[in-house]
């Protein structure tokens, strides 16, 4: 930790060496650290990164976007950086919803996220003058 301008700060971190009994690996982190474990495949990738009670963002990087797109698509998350580590949390235009124990639910980015503050209310009117079926029996 270090001490600027009235706050504390933590430098870009990356962690190697971990498994996924490691609490890095499965509960959410906000600073800048990046746990790498190397794992056999996308499958073992996406059950791994599902093994968790969170689902705010991820990031997923491969040789070509359709590689990446191929994971990020299955990853139960509300956005996917791909090939960069932070677009999540720089473009803010883009809806981005909480999966799971994450955030709030509603997105907190984009137009959707003054949205999510308004309640919406329907007024269903039956102006028809006949009988409503559902309430009054036909005769028969």
């Amino acid at each position: 930790m270090e001490r600027h301008g009235g706050g504390h700060w933590c430098r870009p971190t990356v962690l190697s060496g971990v498994d996924h009994s490691m609490l890095v690996m499965t509960e959410e982190t906000f600073g800048p650290v990046l746990p790498v474990m190397a794992v056999d495949g996308p499958d073992e990738a996406v059950a791994l990164a599902a093994d968790s009670a969170y689902g705010l963002s991820a990031a997923v990087f491969a040789a070509t976007e359709e590689e990446a797109m191929a994971v990020a698509a299955r990853l139960p998350v509300g956005a996917v950086s791909v090939n960069d580590a932070a677009l999540t949390a720089l473009v803010h235009e883009g809806e981005k919803h909480s999966f799971r124990l994450s955030g709030l639910g509603g997105s907190r980015m984009g137009p959707a996220s003054i949205a999510r503050f308004l309640r919406r209310r329907a007024f269903l009117v039956n102006r028809s003058p006949a009988a409503d079926p559902w309430w009054h029996p036909t005769e028969e």
